[in-house]
């Protein structure tokens, strides 16, 4: 926290006794020139503002770090750092970032969505005085086609280290708000066509998000774009393209309504961790609507009626997805059990580590390890109880790798004519290269007939040799694998050789059918299987 005393001080400003707090059962005391709340006083500052709607336009005016409206504090920040990030402290009230009874469309002022606010500011902190998300509401409630052109967008943040603690962002173009601290605040949806409504653009590293809501349905985008996201004991609704691919999700809610929440995931992907999923969705649950990964952990969904949970509707033959303890409406349950290749259960290999392990018959969530990068940043505070859990079992617990990539994923070689080069790179969470680990290649015993695998030393490149000698081409599977458990694959259509075109024993002959259809009629001298291509051609 930003200027926290923990003795009591002196202000040169009288406190307002009169000023009193929406959320009673959380009581804020406003001295003009700093505020307590659960016993912290925050001395207000350049980096350091409160916000409170209730408060007038005088009374604000009386203070140089007191504002009723985030847009107007949102003219004022200063770059935190951080140690020292800019705070703003914000007491229970609905704030509307972009205003909803402004008829006019908002529109793209270049080439990307229109935004309610643009901010630029590093180390920049909501934090709600609260105890309940619910109580501080930053509002829009615009959405392509309804209220504005494009993709509208609540908040765009350009800056490292941007976080939020007991507030609730919320597009509510398609879904209520309700507000019962002060029903006079409830508004309408704007339109019960469910159209892309989105929140939270962000650019920045180090992103953390902490008993926060996160309300929309069609394209959610919370931080969608930051490069290692925190999401802990959050809560979400949406339905399509909605999720943040690039984010820890741990002990989080999240109600899908509909079957695909992510278009797709980046680089080492998204992960949850001891996490309840509520599905509303009718027929079956993917988490995809295009390629990437996944791990989930200690998950359990729960839904109305029993249905299949996959990656994706159809995953590649090449994707390689994670996961362990999962269960649906208390029941084990396997992601995408129809395309068992696609899932890399973790149960007795050494990558689960990377997720979470045991430690002192207490289950630890590997944060540290997944967020780390090469900065040790550690949003969860658990990286002594890593550092002796290794001490104590002489074992590795951090820079650990998450994901295996092969490439290319997917080409076509010629029997007698040509090659492939593959090449595997093993990465840790955030997508930083971690080199020196040691990749096995492997074909399956029935396809060994058509290909032959020469390894490098390292293991970090592999020759697949065609030598596939049918009358017609294969597809075949190349997986690398690590000692620890990561998996990935190859799709190589192994081609025989193309050999020259076989005399006719039968020249050719077109006849007219009597459904008044020409047909080509011809014999050739070779035991194997047809494969001309046919070409016509008018002259």
């Amino acid at each position: 926290m930003c200027l926290v005393f923990w003795a009591s001080i002196h202000c040169s400003a009288q406190q307002n006794t009169a000023y009193k707090s929406l959320d009673t059962k959380n009581p804020i005391v406003f001295g003009g020139d700093y505020i307590i709340y659960q016993d912290d006083t925050f001395t207000l500052g350049p980096k350091a503002f409160f916000i409170d709607g209730q408060l007038t336009d005088a009374e604000v005016a009386a203070y140089p770090y007191v504002y009723n409206s985030v847009r107007k504090a949102a003219e004022k920040l200063t770059d935190g750092a951080e140690e020292s990030p800019m705070v703003l402290y914000l007491a229970p009230y609905v704030y509307w970032i972009d205003d909803p009874d402004d008829p006019a469309l908002r529109v793209s002022t270049d080439k990307g969505p229109p935004y309610g606010l643009v901010i630029k500011c590093e180390w920049l902190r909501f934090y709600g005085l609260t105890d309940k998300p619910e109580n501080v509401v930053l509002a829009s409630n615009r959405g392509q086609t309804i209220g504005a052109e494009g993709n509208f967008t609540m908040f765009k943040f350009i800056g490292q280290g941007t976080s939020a603690e007991n507030v609730t962002f919320g597009n509510y173009c398609n879904v209520d708000l309700v507000y019962p601290l002060k029903p006079q605040l409830n508004r309408k949806k704007r339109a019960t066509a469910i159209v892309q409504a989105q929140l939270i653009h962000c650019n920045g590293d180090k992103i953390v998000a902490r008993n926060t809501h996160f309300i929309s349905r069609l394209n959610l985008n919370p931080f969608v774009g930051g490069k290692r996201v925190l999401f802990d004991r959050c809560h979400f609704e949406s339905t399509d393209d909605a999720l943040c691919g690039t984010a820890v999700y741990l002990n989080c809610t999240l109600d899908f309504y509909s079957s695909k929440p992510f278009y797709h995931t980046t680089g080492t992907g998204a992960v949850f961790l001891n996490s309840d999923i509520r599905l509303f969705t009718r027929g079956e649950q993917y988490f995809t609507k295009v390629e990437g990964q996944l791990a989930v952990v200690d998950t359990r969904f729960t839904a109305e009626t029993s249905l299949d949970i996959g990656w994706m509707d159809i995953p590649p033959k090449e994707m390689r997805n994670y996961q362990h303890n999962v269960s649906l409406n208390g029941k084990d349950v396997v992601i995408s059990k129809n395309s068992p290749a696609s899932t890399v259960q973790m149960a007795g290999k050494e990558v689960l580590d990377a997720y979470r392990f045991v430690h002192r018959d207490n289950v630890v969530y590997n944060t540290y390890n997944l967020l780390s990068g090469n900065d040790g940043w550690d949003p969860m505070g658990i990286r002594e109880i890593v550092l002796a859990a290794e001490k104590e079992r002489e074992k590795n617990y951090s820079m650990l790798p998450v994901q295996l990539l092969v490439s290319p994923t997917r080409l076509s070689v010629e029997t007698g004519k040509n090659r492939a080069g593959l090449s595997a790179k093993v990465l840790r969470f955030g997508n930083f290269e971690l080199e020196a680990e040691t990749v096995s290649w492997h074909v399956a015993p029935e396809d060994s007939a058509l290909v032959k695998l020469e390894v490098s030393k390292t293991g970090s490149n592999c020759q697949v040799i065609p030598t596939n000698t049918g009358d017609r081409s294969r597809q075949v599977i190349i997986t690398a694998a690590t000692p620890s458990g990561l998996e990935a694959a190859s799709v190589i259509e192994v081609v025989p050789p193309v050999l020259d075109a076989p005399q006719f024993s039968s020249l050719p002959e077109i006849k007219l059918q009597k459904n008044g259809k020409l047909q080509l009629e011809y014999k050739l001298a070779t035991a194997y299987a047809d494969q001309s291509l046919v070409r016509f051609s008018c002259s």
